[in-house]
């Protein structure tokens, strides 16, 4: 009860203060992965063009308008809240200037306050993104769906996220524009509910902006697409997966509805950098490169990136540390059963971390005589990491946030310890949640 009083407070302010900026142009993002690329991939193209304010670490019914407010949590503590429900008022007393605001519009429900309803009672963007619609969050979606049978389960599950994402895309104005995946299939049979503007992309056939190629290597990204009958080329020297295609023609098509050329969103992509944690490469100790995609995990992603560390460790020694992927209910033993057969098409060795792939990963590895090491202790895990490494190894590092936080791997075998600042969840807060998980 005194929760939704406090975001309703919150909600009020921050819309007051979204209306200091009347012109500007707001920008919503959602999906079931790739949010915050897509974000900052989009910030790239649009301050090429006019000034940006975009919610950095804010996607949710609070983190929304604290960001809108220009305020920020420190510990999450009762005084914390209190702080920020003292200054939201004065907020309206610093006068920010942006053309556009690209905000981050995360659901974890079909219910309120962490519905896709709730969040556009906060605000309405002009221009809508829909990446795509997954198995991430389920669990507060099972009660929807009483079929047993695992695939059509998932299958009812995905329509039913994919119908709460698209709400987003319908409630775009005759006057903005919607831009959907349309290689996401669960995405198109809401498609009919758009009033504005829309714009497709993919590898869809029909898809209007429509990824044609892309190119994964050692040397960097590279992807070939087609719009209003023109081909385009975009080459990017980051080491970069397959989903990166999806998140920059997400962002190009945003900018062309801003009234940005495609070419000139493609150069602005030049200076756009993978977030901490979401495909960083870094030097390991005994030559070993790693892959950080720590940040977090959801069974496609799991899968993408399985993927690249096949095709970029080759020949070498290929090492997945992977923790559970979270907040899947029911649906979690399916996808961890599913993520082992990718283990084995993909690696050399796994070591996991978490109660899920402990229940229902190992068990198949260890049937299928892989080499394969679990930990449900962090210290233990990275022990073991470090005194095992082949020398000259690859190694991925994924998994989900909550109670996983496999940076502490990632960390644990860089070559350079300074680079313990490029990786993800830095801050006190974060530092105080890492000595408390075990």
């Amino acid at each position: 009860m005194h929760k939704r009083l406090v975001l309703e407070y919150l909600k009020f302010w921050a819309k007051l203060k979204l209306q200091q900026n009347k012109n500007a142009i707001i920008i919503g993002i959602t999906g079931s992965a790739g949010k915050t690329s897509t974000r900052l991939a989009l910030v790239e193209i649009l301050k090429t063009h006019g000034e940006v304010k975009h919610s950095v670490h804010a996607n949710s019914e609070s983190g929304i308008p604290l960001n809108i407010l220009g305020l920020s949590m420190y510990s999450y503590s009762l005084f914390d809240w209190l702080r920020v429900v003292i200054l939201a008022p004065f907020r309206l007393f610093y006068p920010e200037h942006f053309d556009y605001y690209i905000v981050e519009m995360g659901i974890d429900s079909p219910n309120p306050p962490k519905n896709m309803s709730y969040l556009l009672s906060i605000i309405r963007p002009h221009v809508a993104i829909v990446l795509g619609a997954g198995l991430t969050h389920t669990a507060n979606f099972d009660h929807l769906v009483k079929d047993v049978d695992p695939q059509r389960r998932t299958a009812k599950l995905i329509n039913l996220i994919a119908k709460e994402k698209m709400q987003l895309a319908s409630a775009v104005p005759p006057s903005g524009t919607a831009i959907v995946n349309i290689s996401n299939v669960p995405l198109t049979k809401y498609l009919k509910n758009i009033r504005s503007r829309l714009i497709t992309y993919g590898e869809a056939s029909n898809a209007m902006l429509k990824i044609t190629q892309v190119n994964l290597s050692r040397r960097g990204f590279g992807m070939s697409m087609t719009y209003q009958g023109q081909r385009y080329q975009l080459t990017h020297p980051d080491i970069l997966g397959q989903d990166y295609a999806s998140t920059f023609a997400a962002a190009l098509s945003a900018g062309v509805s801003v009234g940005i050329p495609l070419s000139s969103g493609i150069k602005a992509l030049q200076n756009f950098h993978s977030p901490a944690g979401r495909l960083r490469l870094f030097a390991g100790i005994h030559q070993t490169t790693i892959l950080d995609s720590s940040y977090n995990a959801s069974p496609l992603a799991m899968k993408n990136t399985l993927l690249l560390l096949n095709k970029l460790g080759g020949r070498a020694h290929k090492v997945a540390v992977l923790g559970d992927m979270r907040e899947l209910g029911k649906s979690s033993k399916v996808a961890h059963r599913d993520l082992a057969s990718q283990i084995i098409c993909s690696a050399d060795e796994a070591i996991l971390f978490g109660i899920e792939t402990l229940a229902h990963a190992l068990p198949i590895l260890k049937n299928k005589r892989f080499p394969v090491h679990h930990f449900t202790n962090m210290v233990e895990l990275t022990a073991h990491l470090r005194s095992h490494l082949t020398p000259h190894s690859w190694i991925l590092v994924k998994g989900s946030q909550n109670e996983i936080l496999l940076e502490r791997a990632v960390s644990s075998i860089l070559q350079n310890p300074a680079d313990q600042a490029k990786l993800c969840r830095r801050g006190p807060y974060w530092d105080k949640i890492r000595q408390i998980t075990p």
